[in-house]
């Protein structure tokens, strides 16, 4: 493993705080004053997890409230959409809640800022949800992976619904069924870590997952079928992370994709490998292709607010690091990391117009830092 004195001088850490429990996933409000982080706690003794909704404030990350919920939390999720009001969270017991934001603070108190509007059974209540994402084309369109390697699209309503109530593990949950609910074709043979949605074309109508089982996943958007799958051939462990060119991150390759590895690597390449008009087919080795080891499983990528080709990359055991995508170069270059306080799984991250939140899990830690 590389020694941190052949990094960069590691960034000074402005804020941290201890979590009650463990911190899986955070996102930072967009007027940059509150930080909501997910949680999620196993109790050894009866193997059930539970978790909640911590919402801190910044500066000085204040805890001023905590929402418990019903099943722990792997993944939350603010829309981009519109007034960003809608937030969405995966649990450990199957279940996708959403949540309306309120952002009039000057006359409520902050237990009011997040409402409840439904909660959806998505998968068996004895299945993980591991990742969450909005369509960036349908407000009311979400991907859900979960650790059965499925891969569910489904469309939430904003509107409160009539609920029923049932009682799983001896708990109460309250649950909606989902308006629309379709299974992607083709899933994974262990834990689907991770979905994204294409951005801009040609790759719109293309949803891409990555699993447990090394294998990186096209789906036609539209037939909900595989347009093709890629396993041994790029990754040498299980796919967490993926990032698809946007309007806002490397916009000018509209057809390259960043990928996160357990095998502590993270990768660019480029899906137009047959000619101008023809997507990569996902039955040969990759061509173009660069790669850099970061010495952590590179878990997730948050793009920067600013720079169109830099990503916060949280590197599970080897903390967080900024990286600069230098395609020309075929290189990824490391320009900044934390790793004191995140010295167990930094899971974690997102990156605002004032400051980078990243949390980590064993270590209860919650941290704000910013770049140089």
């Amino acid at each position: 493993m590389q020694e941190i004195s052949d990094l960069r001088e590691e960034t000074i850490v402005e804020y941290q705080a201890k979590t009650e429990k463990p911190p899986c996933c955070l996102q930072i409000l967009c007027n940059n004053k509150y930080i909501l982080v997910g949680t999620y706690d196993l109790n050894k003794n009866t193997g059930f997890r539970n978790g909640s909704i911590d919402i801190y404030e910044y500066p000085g990350l204040t805890l001023l409230h905590k929402i418990p919920t019903y099943g722990a939390i792997l993944d939350l999720k603010i829309s981009s959409h519109g007034d960003r009001s809608i937030m969405i969270t995966a649990h450990s017991t199957g279940n996708l809640m959403v949540w309306k934001i309120n952002y009039d603070i000057s006359s409520f108190n902050v237990t009011e800022m997040l409402t409840l509007q439904a909660n959806y059974q998505v998968f068996h209540s004895d299945t993980l949800i591991t990742s969450c994402h909005f369509s960036p084309l349908e407000p009311q369109l979400v991907l859900c992976t979960a650790t059965n390697g499925k891969t569910k699209l489904l469309r939430i309503d904003k509107t409160p619904c009539e609920s029923t109530t049932r009682i799983v593990q001896d708990e109460k949950i309250t649950s909606i069924n989902a308006l629309s609910c379709d299974t992607l074709e083709s899933q994974h043979s262990l834990e689907c870590w991770i979905g994204e949605f294409g951005k801009i074309s040609p790759l719109t109508n293309v949803v891409f997952t990555g699993g447990d089982d090394s294998k990186l996943i096209a789906h036609d958007l539209r037939m909900k079928n595989e347009i093709w799958s890629n396993e041994g051939r790029i990754h040498q462990a299980g796919v967490v992370s993926i990032k698809a060119s946007s309007e806002t991150f490397r916009v000018s390759a509209p057809t390259s994709l960043i990928t996160g590895s357990y095998d502590d690597h993270i990768r660019g390449f480029d899906l137009r490998m047959l000619g101008k008009d023809q997507i990569y087919p996902g039955k040969m080795p990759v061509l173009n292709m660069f790669e850099k080891g970061l010495h952590g499983g590179v878990w997730r990528l948050c793009e920067s607010p600013k720079d169109m080709n830099r990503l916060l990359v949280c590197c599970m055991y080897n903390g967080a690091k900024i990286v600069e995508v230098e395609s020309d170069k075929k290189t990824f270059e490391e320009m900044q990391y934390v790793k004191k306080g995140h010295d167990s799984m930094c899971y974690g991250g997102d990156w605002s117009s004032e400051f980078i939140a990243t949390c980590s899990f064993y270590d209860n830690s919650l941290q704000v830092w910013h770049t140089l």
